[in-house]
């Protein structure tokens, strides 16, 4: 329900769907250990989709930490193993008749085959990799974080480290669990199933609390009406008609839908949001504003900066740091866009501002 979605968003919605099958599919179990076995097709398939709960996490904290990250088709290897146990369980359990499905869990013989105990392994090697792969991934985006920003105070990685480590601590105990069951039999697989499944539904009221406190996880921030001047229409685009009408909408959109925050904004892109030919729009910011289509969204850039600069909560962002959060992606460009559309250094702005 998040009104303005980011690949990311996509991402931890996955997560999240893979996390309420597999609690789906730790119930069914026990509900099919109370029921009788009545939906044999079911049974011993929820531990799958634990291979896919790494990739998913990997994928999320990528997709927020990493600038530009964009899904590859190389990424779909890290189905592999998913892929891999699926066709081994698929020909010693998942196809066999019902009737020998349900004589295998009754007993647990399956325990006693060498499957058993390499697909728990594979999942904690898997789980806990991926999980510290990912912590280390944030501590990295950190430290990229420092170099454009000069306080980190304001910051908030909250939501990413409890995440990570929530999930981290929910698989170092059912790994545990499993595996040193493997070793002294201490329970039966569906009492370890019950524990595992108990677990799990503590991690998701653990992340739906701190996601709801993140303001940013499950809804966007408020934007603010910009407070500096709209770019004025030229003389040419002061009278009536398509263009004109065309100019206003290309003017609205700009502000309420600041596509110039994003850094890789290019005339193909802002056409295909607006539903218009590349040409037309840029007709329109050349003839009827007489400017090229780099100036056009650097002048917004440069009103954000402006704005964004008076605001205490960005007081931990460094002049560059907030170069970058307002779209640009290098120092020289900023600059040099600053001081055309100011006469001044983004420096000397600063120091006006600040008296």
């Amino acid at each position: 329900s998040k009104p303005q979605k980011r690949p990311s968003d996509g991402y931890l919605g996955l997560l999240f769907a893979l996390y309420a099958l597999t609690i789906g599919g730790a119930y069914l179990e026990l509900y099919n250990y109370e029921q009788g076995y009545s939906l044999p097709a079911f049974l011993n398939l929820s531990w799958l989709l634990l291979l896919l709960h790494g990739p998913a996490l990997w994928l999320y904290i990528q997709a927020l930490t990493v600038p530009q990250f964009r899904f590859r088709a190389i990424h779909l290897l890290h189905l592999l193993p998913f892929v891999v146990f699926f066709i081994l369980h698929g020909a010693t359990f998942i196809f066999l008749p019902a009737a020998e499905k349900i004589a295998l869990v009754q007993s647990e013989a399956f325990r006693e085959g060498l499957m058993y105990p390499i697909s728990v392994l594979a999942i904690g090697i898997s789980t806990l990799s991926y999980n510290i792969w990912a912590l280390l991934l944030i501590r990295r985006h950190r430290q990229r974080l420092m170099q454009s920003h000069s306080r980190l105070e304001g910051l908030d990685l909250e939501w990413l480290k409890i995440l990570t480590i929530a999930s981290l601590c929910l698989y170092v105990v059912n790994v545990l669990l499993f595996n040193l069951n493997n070793l002294f039999f201490f329970a039966s697989y569906i009492e370890l199933t019950l524990i595992a499944y108990i677990f799990a539904a503590v991690y998701i009221f653990v992340l739906g609390y701190f996601g709801l406190r993140q303001a940013n996880v499950f809804t966007n921030h408020a934007q603010e009406a910009p407070g500096s001047e709209t770019l004025a229409l030229s003389p040419a685009a002061a009278a009536k008609g398509p263009e004109a009408e065309f100019l206003q909408k290309l003017l609205g959109f700009m502000e309420q839908g600041q596509p110039y925050l994003d850094p890789d904004i290019t005339l193909g892109k802002l056409s295909s949001q607006l539903k218009v030919r590349p040409e037309q729009l840029s007709e329109a910011i050349n003839a009827q504003l007489g400017q090229n289509f780099f100036d056009f969204v650097n002048r917004y850039r440069i009103e954000e900066f402006k704005i964004q600069c008076l605001k205490d909560a960005n007081r931990h962002l460094s002049i560059l740091g907030l170069a970058y959060e307002c779209g640009f992606n290098s120092k020289a460009a900023f600059y040099r866009a600053f001081k055309k559309f100011e006469k001044s250094s983004p420096n000397e702005y600063m120091k006006r501002v600040s008296t």
